[in-house]
Parts: C-alpha cells; structure tokens; sequence
C-alpha cells in the first residue's frame, strides 16, 4: 500500500520530463532514457523513483519488476552520496516499510521484495564483468573517467529480462558517447532546465546563479542543459577541425 501511495504521489508531483516514456505516450521500444538536465532540476529524484517503479513492477517503468539493477556513478563515493544516500537518493523515496538495506561494505541494495541493487564506479569499468542485471540507473555520464569502457562493459551486463533498459541522469557536456545516445534510434530524451525546478531550490541560489550565468556558456550548459558543441570566442571550431583531418597519408 505505501508502494501504492508513493507512486501515486509521484505521478502527481513529478513534471511531464521527470516521467518515463511508458507514462506519457505508451511507449515501450526505447532501450535508453537519457535524463539531460541542470544543476538541481530534479533528474536524480526523476532515476530514483523509476528505479522505485522497478522494483514494484509499476506500469510507468513498464510493469515487469526489476531483480538485478546496476548503480553506475562516476565514483563509489559518489554512487553512495547521490544516488543512495542523497535528498533524492534512493532511500530517501521510500517509505520505511518499502526502504532497502544498504550494505556499505557490499556496495549493494536489497528491497523487502528481494530486488537487489549493485553500485559500480566509472573509474572501475573492469568491475562489470561477471555480473548480470536486467536494468541499470547511470549517473552523471559526462564525468566518468572511462565512459566508453564502462558504457561497453554495462551493456554485456544487461542480460537478464525480457528487455533490459537503463536511465541515464546527466547535465550534458559534448563528449562522444553522450552524442552517439543521443543520435541512437532506440534513445528517448528528456530535458530539465534549472528553473523549472525553482520551487524546491533556494530562492537566493536561483537569483545569484540567474544573475551571473543566464545566457552565459557555461549557463546554457550547466543550467538549461544544452549540449555546446563550441566556444564562440575559439580561434578554430571543431567543424573547422574536422574538415581538415587528414584520413590517409
């Protein structure tokens, strides 16, 4: 029943880009949901809760419960601060009959239902081999050390299921992988901009960050979530690069 009263309180709350595909057009053949969002916007409470819908088998994570998750933040310190023990971290969601025991010394969460959560780090790709899981929750994506490696190594992971998925929670930054997800066909997008979560942040935090970085480069990126491909002020652009790579000698 809290599991029930939770999930309905979410569906309520969240906004239309914190919701998973399944929750706004009936859509099931996405195999990634790439969360891009900005400092504060919500995109950690957003992966929470679908992993919550996960574990109870809710219709809006696709209505197959969840035994084996994956965890992946950039480091095991940051998988445990953000991810578990944050304000919108996992165990923070939950109500207290529903809430995982965390194991610290086994990195791993376990629900009353027996659904079994693993963190990883990026900094650790090799830490993914041998393990299975028929679902996974990426944080932060453009800051791991290695995210092509462990992007690799997660994907032999996700074995288990009838459709194996993953949520990726991200502010954007133009590295190659984060454009190769966004350009996949089975890839949904959400964007989350700072402001559009401004009544569950600081009013003082949005009228200074407003004030110095609105429509400043690293604004645009760290706040609205948008990809910047290019420094304006930059001698030479990387379409310019680009063009003149020499492929053969």
């Amino acid at each position: 029943m809290h599991a029930e009263i939770a999930d309905r309180f979410w569906g309520l709350a969240a906004r239309v880009d914190q919701l998973p595909p399944e929750a706004l057009s009936n859509n099931n053949n996405w195999l990634v949901w790439l969360l891009l969002g900005g400092r504060g916007a919500g995109k950690t409470r957003a992966g929470a809760e679908w992993v919550r819908a996960l574990v109870h088998g809710r219709k809006a994570a696709g209505g197959a419960r969840a035994k084996r998750i994956a965890l992946v933040g950039p480091t095991y310190a940051e998988a445990r601060a953000i991810m578990v023990e944050g304000v919108s971290g996992l165990l923070s969601i939950h109500f207290a009959g529903e809430r995982p025991r965390y194991d610290a010394s086994l990195r791993r969460l376990r629900w009353p239902s027996g659904t079994i959560a693993q963190l990883f780090s990026a900094e650790d790709p090799e830490a993914l081999r041998g393990p299975q899981f028929d679902a996974a929750w990426c944080d932060e994506l453009c800051r791991w050390a290695y995210p092509e490696e462990t992007w690799d190594m997660l994907q032999f992971a996700l074995r288990l299921g009838v459709n194996p998925r993953q949520v990726i929670t991200t502010t954007p930054r133009p590295i190659p992988l984060l454009k190769k997800l966004i350009a996949a066909e089975n890839t949904v997008v959400s964007r989350s901009r700072t402001r559009d979560n401004a009544k569950n942040l600081s009013g003082a935090f949005m009228d200074s960050i407003t004030r110095r970085y609105a429509g400043t480069r690293l604004g645009r990126q760290e706040l609205d979530a948008e990809l910047i491909e290019d420094n304006p002020d930059a001698l030479w652009q990387r379409g310019e690069i680009e063009a003149a790579r020499i492929h053969k000698v």
